[in-house]
């Protein structure tokens, strides 16, 4: 018997499920088949890798340093097949394709990804419906997308797509600069109560869901009297007096408009970076989430309103927690 790259998926399997039913079920084998091959490697070795008991398994001291020793190989192995995978992808002239919805983190992202791969072509689309970019991601015609996911609209990814949080985003209120509440910030949500208010069209993104929620929760029944997905019509009718409307922190030149920070942050969504695990751009996406923070950083630093809120304590609320 030989050792193979699928004897050390199965031992390291075995170590982090703590068991070989639960082993058997994330390896899509039956437990007696895991069973039969665990046998077959220990008497390879010479020595138990595991002690069995009522509860699971846990590794013998041969059987740590083994597994500590499986993991390293892998991960040098998927290293290696990634490396193989982006090589043959330049040499076919291959794209890395990138999609998202129409936020700064989307363009922050394709101008990180260039920067990270000099000589390889980038290309991007923008995608509204969160349901298409996630079969974009499954199929394989994207690697890497830039999703939004509002509180009790949890993502969906299809299997081989990995997610990680990029900031969770506050938005804020757009009146006309003749408003009565303009020019204030921490301003209670249950003040614009009395106000008619232009929203995007309802997607499947849940935000229209999210903010009819929010504000019955502050007390009052939202009354949208326009529905637009262009900003420049939802601002027209803002600086007109005649809506409220939804701003993201950063944006376009807002004539006539006054933001308004809100008490709580309770309007935001979390920005989500999604990409396919099989894709070469996956072991450089610790990298690009650090360029794109540093870049958005950058930004807020432009907007008078977003950098007054970041430095009272916004950061807290926007930034996700470092790991360790």
């Amino acid at each position: 018997m030989r050792l193979e790259v699928r004897h050390l998926e199965l031992v390291v399997a075995i170590a982090e499920s703590g068991s070989l039913r639960r082993a058997a079920a994330h390896l899509h084998l039956t437990q007696p088949a895991v069973t039969t091959q665990l046998r077959r490697i220990e008497r390879h070795l010479g020595g138990a890798l595991f002690l069995r008991s009522t509860e699971g398994v846990l590794t013998t001291h041969t059987g740590a340093e083994f597994v500590r020793d499986a993991k390293k190989v892998l991960d040098q192995m998927t290293d290696v097949e990634r490396s193989a995978r982006l090589n043959a992808r330049r040499e076919a002239g291959t794209p890395f394709t990138v999609g998202g919805i129409p936020a700064q983190q989307f363009s922050l992202l394709v101008d990180a990804l260039a920067a990270a791969h000099p000589g390889q072509e980038v290309t991007s689309r923008t995608v509204r419906e969160t349901g298409t970019l996630t079969a974009l991601l499954g199929s394989g015609e994207l690697d890497i997308a830039v999703l939004r996911r509002f509180p009790g609209f949890p993502l969906a990814l299809p299997e081989g797509v990995e997610q990680r949080l990029l900031l969770t985003e506050p938005l804020f209120v757009g009146v006309a600069a003749s408003h009565r509440l303009a020019g204030r910030e921490d301003v209670p949500l249950a003040e614009l109560a009395d106000e008619k208010w232009v929203m995007p069209d309802p997607d499947d993104s849940g935000m229209n869901e999210f903010f009819a929620r929010v504000c019955a929760a502050a007390g009052f029944e939202q009354s949208i009297a326009h529905l637009t997905t262009e900003a420049h019509v939802a601002f027209s009718l803002t600086a007109a007096n005649r809506a409220v409307c939804v701003l993201y922190p950063i944006g376009t030149a807002r004539d006539g408009l006054a933001t308004l920070t809100l008490e709580g942050n309770p309007l935001y969504r979390e920005l989500v970076l999604a990409w396919r695990g099989d894709s070469p751009i996956a072991s450089t996406v610790d990298d690009l989430c650090a360029t794109v923070e540093q870049r958005y950083l950058c930004l807020v630093a432009t907007s008078d309103v977003y950098a007054r809120w970041w430095r009272r304590g916004g950061a807290d609320f926007a930034l996700p927690p470092r790991t360790t």
